[in-house]
């Protein structure tokens, strides 16, 4: 064969490939981040490989938190707002709400008592059996329990004796709570899940693509927290949400948290939203929180370079907003002389 013949046949080939290759990770990158698609196998894999953290020894005030206790959520509405990537949060209910407005790709409720990882399943076995908010509201009613444990039992068989114990010890609770929640938010005029039917569909997509992982984990500990960084590394995806509500009253910013938090990958425009219930923060409501939004740069830079030892001092050092009870922590301190103990990586 011509020389140059065989040279423009394996250009044009090297070419095809090349092309083929390029419409190969379009595809996959379209398959990502299209919630109504299932993820990628590969994907699903990462995060289904996150690993529960033992329990712990005792819960807070020995009590499991059906509901959150939190009520101006709102205050974050607009900052959030459609930053996509991956959501982490401390919780139940109120993790769907930040979903809908921040349109993540990935949710992974990450809660250190695994009957509320439980619970988790029990809300995914409701959006994926109702229809719209007021139904899904009203399966949680104590008429339409048959109903609902038939629905865990189909979507949930080979878990659905412990997820069915966790719905109905939490039910009449979660019950009130939504039902306060949607009157709430008709009345402020805000979207959620609960009240509007386009982000209660997101939210129910995401269950039925399997985008939504709750995991038993400890934000201290050596398991969840970094087998969900490895996977957000391994599929590229940005953490854009943090939400720890209150948990970092409980402990300090010592070594692990600090190691734990800097595996997380946040993206560019990725926030932490963390709560108080401490007066002088300035509270939302009365006897409600404080609310506090911090970039995930700025709040891995305090944890790399300063030896501030818990969440109080760092947010005495907060910027007060014109909403009440919201701060921001945008402060960017002096280095310390003695850098902060971060541990290292388990084996």
């Amino acid at each position: 064969m011509n020389k140059g013949l065989v040279f423009k046949f394996s250009f044009v080939m090297v070419l095809m490939l090349v092309l083929l290759g390029q419409q190969a990770n379009a595809e996959q990158s379209t398959a990502l981040t299209d919630v109504n698609q299932p993820l990628p196998k590969a994907v699903y894999d990462a995060f289904k490989s996150i690993r529960n953290d033992p329990d712990p020894e005792q819960l807070v005030q020995h009590s499991h938190y059906w509901v959150s206790n939190e009520s101006a959520h709102y205050v974050w509405h607009p900052l959030i707002k459609d930053l996509g990537g991956a959501l982490m949060g401390v919780g139940a209910d109120q993790i769907y709400l930040l979903a809908g407005w921040g349109r993540p790709i990935v949710i992974i409720p990450l809660d250190f008592d695994r009957e509320i990882a439980r619970l988790h399943y029990a809300y995914g076995a409701a959006l994926m059996t109702a229809k719209t908010p007021k139904e899904f509201i009203a399966m949680w009613s104590k008429c339409k329990e048959a109903e609902f444990l038939a629905a865990i039992q189909t979507h949930f068989a080979s878990d659905a004796d412990a997820i069915s114990k966790a719905y109905q010890r939490g039910r009449q609770s979660v019950h009130g709570r939504l039902r306060r929640v949607a009157k709430k938010y008709k009345e402020l005029g805000i979207p959620t899940f609960l009240t509007t039917q386009a982000d209660y569909e997101y939210i129910q997509t995401m269950w039925k693509n399997q985008r939504v992982f709750p995991v038993c984990g400890d934000l201290t500990a050596d398991r969840a927290v970094l087998d969900l960084a490895k996977a957000l590394n391994q599929t590229g995806i940005k953490l854009q949400i943090y939400y720890p509500s209150n948990a970092e009253h409980y402990f300090p910013y010592d070594a692990k948290y600090r190691r734990n938090m800097l595996a997380l990958p946040f993206g560019d425009t990725g926030v932490v939203l963390r709560t108080r219930q401490m007066g002088f923060l300035g509270l939302a409501e009365e006897g409600d929180y404080h609310y506090n939004i911090q970039s995930g740069a700025n709040f891995h830079y305090w944890l790399k370079n300063t030896r501030i030892p818990d969440q109080y001092r760092m947010l005495r050092q907060r910027t007060k907003t014109d909403t009440p009870g919201l701060s921001v922590m945008d402060k960017e301190p002096s280095p310390a002389k003695k850098p902060p103990e971060i541990a290292e990586m388990p084996e």
